[in-house]
């Protein structure tokens, strides 16, 4: 347990920036309701006013019992929080197509929020265990299986927007452990490789262009590209032998990048052969939203025209037009961003962002001063949930990444997500304090 006496060294900046950004979010979420026709708020707000004091509670409950508790048994907190996603990925009712949600009857909870905590826990304990041997390849096999098992089951509900967050979380505690940069490099490059093909190949389809592509041509026809790869294994394999045989380090520059390759193109003709029509369609619109302004795209047109039409100090609180109107979609948690932006302008959106940045800083800050690995890695773990989340949910809203479903840390409505949020700046305060003891 946390003294009493450490009571007056938590971290009072980080509560302040998590506070009145929730307070904004509330404020946000009783505009995006108001109906501006019928003067009636949908009472969504209320909602999440009692998420807050539920999270605020849940906050410094973690924080007084410390978190070393959760440190002793992350594994039964992995385990049971994975069988629960499990049996919500199947048993659970589905809501608009997915099987993500308890229902309680009064409330609903999202279990694959919980299992992001749960999952960065599990990480940081297993990267402390091995951190000497961190630097081998095979050590990144656990830590990603300790990842990707979570994904998976939480791509079957499916929710594709809470899986993508685990993987640059892993990459970001591979990398605060010690791991070869060059492994990390070569596992994004060969991701890289397998979805940016398949995409230029899409785009380059629906140009119905009639010069002659040499690179498309060789991809999708012929036994050429499976030729490349054949070779690209045979110099891996080649290489990798000569490295153990003439205990040289240098055949690293050979086999590494024809192995990357390989698995990347491998990987490339694998889901360029399995799109379907409507996956294409999405691509297509991540790249042109005006391709469907009436469809897939109609969610970033009207996000943009939101953010653009707020000026620098925005149209008024409850005078949001694109908002208060109705043509803003799911504009109390996806897009909670274009209501900020239209509603307060550019400055009220950096207001934002820099709190947000605030609480980033924070973690990042406790994750640097803390006194052991576990306690550091966990740091940096949490700090990275909310950088990633702000990321994708920013960059969606302006149509820099897809749109996946990924809510705004406690700004976006959702009493999971703001508790889950409130239980990871909890555990990051714990961080602070010990390192203070």
């Amino acid at each position: 347990m946390i003294r009493r006496s450490d009571l007056a060294k938590f971290d009072l900046w980080l509560i302040v920036f998590v506070v009145i950004l929730s307070l904004i979010g509330i404020f946000t979420i009783y505009s995006a309701g108001f109906d501006a026709v019928t003067k009636i708020n949908n009472g969504m707000f209320k909602k999440q006013i009692i998420s807050f004091v539920i999270g605020l509670v849940l906050m410094f409950g973690i924080m007084v019992i410390n978190f070393r508790l959760i440190e002793q048994n992350c594994f039964y907190i992995y385990i049971g929080l994975l069988f629960i996603v499990i049996l919500t990925s199947f048993l659970a009712p589905s809501i608009r197509g997915t099987r993500a949600w308890i229902d309680f009857g009064i409330f609903s909870i999202q279990p694959s929020e919980f299992m992001k905590i749960a999952t960065i826990v599990m990480l940081a304990k297993y990267l402390e265990l091995r951190e000497r041997d961190i630097q081998n390849f095979r050590e990144l096999f656990v830590p990603a299986i300790i990842t990707l098992v979570p994904v998976f089951f939480i791509m079957l509900q499916p929710d594709f927007g809470t899986a993508m967050i685990f993987v640059p979380i892993l990459f970001v505690m591979l990398f605060a452990a010690g791991a070869d940069v060059t492994h990390l490099v070569s596992v994004a490059s060969i991701a890289l490789i397998a979805l940016l093909i398949p995409t230029y190949i899409t785009h380059h389809e629906w140009l119905h262009t009639e010069a002659y592509n040499p690179l498309i041509t060789f991809f999708k026809k012929g036994s050429g590209i499976f030729i490349v790869i054949a070779v690209l294994i045979f110099i891996s394999v080649i290489f990798f032998a000569f490295r153990f045989i003439f205990a040289k380090k240098s055949y690293r520059r050979i086999y590494i990048p024809a192995t990357v390759l390989s698995i990347g193109l491998v990987l490339a003709v694998i889901l360029q052969r399995s799109l379907r029509d409507y996956q294409k369609n999405r691509i297509l619109v991540y790249l042109n939203p005006d391709l469907d302004p009436k469809g897939a795209g109609y969610n970033v047109i009207q996000a943009k025209i939101a953010i653009g039409s707020g000026g620098f100090f925005g149209k008024g609180y409850l005078s949001g037009t694109q908002t208060q109107y109705g043509f803003l979609p799911e504009k109390t948690s996806d897009f909670v961003f274009p209501v900020i932006a239209e509603e307060w302008g550019f400055f009220g959106a950096l207001v934002v962002i820099l709190l947000m940045f605030g609480i980033i800083y924070q973690g990042l800050k406790i994750a640097l001063e803390a006194k052991d690995k576990f306690s550091s890695l966990l740091a940096f773990g949490l700090s990275s949930l909310f950088l990633f989340h702000a990321i994708v949910n920013i960059g969606m809203v302006i149509g820099l990444t897809p749109v996946t479903g990924i809510p705004l840390c406690f700004v976006s409505y959702g009493g999971t997500n703001l508790m889950m949020c409130m239980i990871a700046v909890g555990i990051l305060l714990s961080i602070k304090m010990s390192k203070s003891s």
